[in-house]
């Protein structure tokens, strides 16, 4: 009788090191996957208040996107920015709200911000705020560097840019 109560304290002991040991190494997201990808864009700036001293500008930002690394599941996002800054000294700050739209209508949000950059240089941090559909609760973030931006012409409209955008960093999704 001993034995077997023996028997099955030993099993009781290994089945419950057991389940313990499955509970704490199953990951409870993705792992880390790469953001690689360029924002091809189209922006039109409406400035609030423009000084040598002091300029304060929104933006409004379109764009397509087309990935460079290889992870397909950030290709032919479009993308939708919305973008406030200001110019003091030379120096610009800013904060950009982008949805990004995949062909199926699932999005997600990142939230850009640089602080005292020179003027005309859109390089900063950015961050996952919020996602729906597969995006649903994306998390991450990296950094951001237009590669390449023109004005356009006096003749045409001089409060409009074109250029692109790459962004890097990491993504992890929920199971």
């Amino acid at each position: 009788m001993r034995t077997r109560k023996r028997g099955q304290w030993k099993w009781f002991v290994w089945t419950s090191i057991g389940v313990l040991s499955i509970i704490m190494f199953v990951p409870t997201s993705q792992a880390e996957q790469i953001v690689d990808f360029t924002d091809y864009f189209y922006a039109t700036v409406t400035p609030l208040s423009t000084s040598p001293e002091f300029t304060v500008f929104q933006s409004e930002v379109k764009g397509i996107v087309q990935n460079s690394s290889g992870n397909k599941m950030f290709d032919n996002l479009t993308s939708y920015c919305l973008r406030m800054g200001k110019v003091v000294a030379g120096k610009m700050s800013y904060t950009t709200y982008t949805r990004f739209t995949d062909p199926e209508g699932d999005f997600f949000i990142t939230e850009a911000t640089a602080e005292d950059v020179p003027a005309g240089v859109f390089e900063g941090t950015w961050k996952f705020v919020h996602g729906t559909g597969k995006w649903k609760g994306i998390r991450g973030g990296g950094s951001g560097k237009t590669l390449f931006m023109t004005r356009g012409k006096q003749q045409i409209n001089p409060t409009t840019f074109q250029g692109y955008l790459r962004m890097t960093g990491t993504f992890e999704l929920p199971k």
